[in-house]
């Protein structure tokens, strides 16, 4: 991802430079860049020519954001479109920066700007389908989007795959089938293909087919929790419960030890062929890491750190893990609190206050509060 940013900020750069009003000297900043003396590239930009016209300011951004200097390139690139409503680096760069802090509804501002110069543009649909993505009613436009995006460029890997998942999603099994198996023929390598694959035939109670898909990843050395699971499943719904216990052995002998969930599809291999002193072990041993009085204080510990990280997405789904396990209502509020306070995502927010507050059982001083304090927000979103 380093690399693609890096070789795409080159490029902007390059055409910049060719672009650019303001009287510069070309072969020095070309030396600078190739040098990465982005500390002299904008020295000279500032001080030596002052920069006023959008494709020299998109020199001093470029030089910015490969300098390490975010917030002044994304204040360059803002100056840039005051100039320019229509300047694309510029919409790039702040539609990207928008996602990589989780502001969809931002993003899609400027991903729509891009979209509407070029409707045609594979990258233009693809990155605003990931918008629409990430917003609470945004389903069917990101579907709209990604199957453009798939329609100009089926060799996309990432498109495909998410072209699969949607179609899975809505039981469309033999279109989501259609799309991963093509990309298959092309590409045999990648995870994401051979998992959704997986889920799949799965869903299908095609179980020898699911199978094949989660050996191929275990193959690779990739033990997903989820296709893992799957795959010892199928196993055992084929009544081959020799292979389903070589699930857990195969996840063990790649991670160091096997998820709850793949314990348990041992198990029951083990039930199937009697040795149930074995099953009964890799129960106990589920029970022990399902009934642990800690797993919640773990989970929600590891929200607070991913929030003060600001990476949202990460700490929402800790949250939500806890949740589903515990039924503290408390970690509805905390989803709640980012969506209001750091996505501004106030759909969302009203959401899962509404949930926090009708399941909450307020009984100390600061849980009394928490829940005053929801209840007059609901009110004003």
């Amino acid at each position: 991802m380093l690399r693609k940013t890096s070789l795409l900020l080159f490029y902007l750069f390059s055409f910049a430079l060719a672009h650019a009003q303001d009287v510069l000297d070309k072969s020095l900043l070309m030396d600078y860049l190739q040098e990465q003396q982005y500390n002299q590239m904008i020295r000279y930009l500032t001080e030596t020519v002052n920069v006023r016209q959008p494709n020299g300011l998109s020199l001093l951004a470029n030089a910015y954001a490969q300098n390490g200097q975010p917030a002044k390139a994304t204040a360059t690139y803002e100056r840039i479109l005051a100039l320019d409503t229509a300047f694309a680096p510029a919409l790039q760069y702040l539609g990207d920066a928008a996602m990589n802090a989780d502001q969809d509804s931002t993003a899609m501002l400027y991903f729509t700007k891009l979209h509407r110069r070029r409707p045609g543009n594979a990258a233009y649909n693809k990155q605003l389908g990931r918008a629409w993505l990430g917003l609470l009613s945004g389903a069917d436009s990101a579907f709209f989007y990604f199957g453009e995006a798939y329609r100009l460029n089926p060799q996309d890997v990432s498109v495909a795959a998410q072209m699969g998942l949607f179609h899975i999603g809505r039981k469309n099994y033999a279109q989501a089938d259609s799309i991963l198996k093509a990309y298959l023929a092309v590409d045999s390598t990648q995870e994401t293909i051979y998992r959704h694959l997986l889920t799949s035939a799965f869903s299908q109670e095609k179980y020898a087919e699911a199978a094949a898909y989660g050996e191929r990843l275990l193959d690779m050395r990739i033990a997903h929790p989820v296709a893992t699971y799957y795959t010892a499943i199928a196993y055992y719904r084929l009544k081959q419960y020799d292979s389903c216990i070589q699930i857990h052995h195969k996840m063990t002998g790649l991670l160091g030890d096997a998820t709850e969930t793949v314990k348990y599809a041992a198990s029951l291999g083990y039930a199937g062929l009697r040795r149930y002193d074995e099953a009964n072990g890799l129960l106990e041993e589920c029970i022990a890491l399902a009934k642990s009085k800690h797993l919640d204080t773990y989970y929600t510990t590891l929200a607070e750190n991913f929030e003060q990280m600001r990476q949202f997405r990460r700490a929402i789904a800790h949250y939500d893990t806890a949740y589903f396990l515990f039924r503290n209502p408390m970690r509805q509020y905390g989803i709640a609190r980012i969506y209001d306070q750091h996505l501004q995502d106030f759909p969302r927010a009203k959401k899962f206050y509404e949930q926090y507050f009708k399941n909450a059982n307020a009984e100390t001083r600061a849980e009394k509060q928490i829940r005053e304090y929801v209840k007059e927000r609901m009110k004003t979103l």
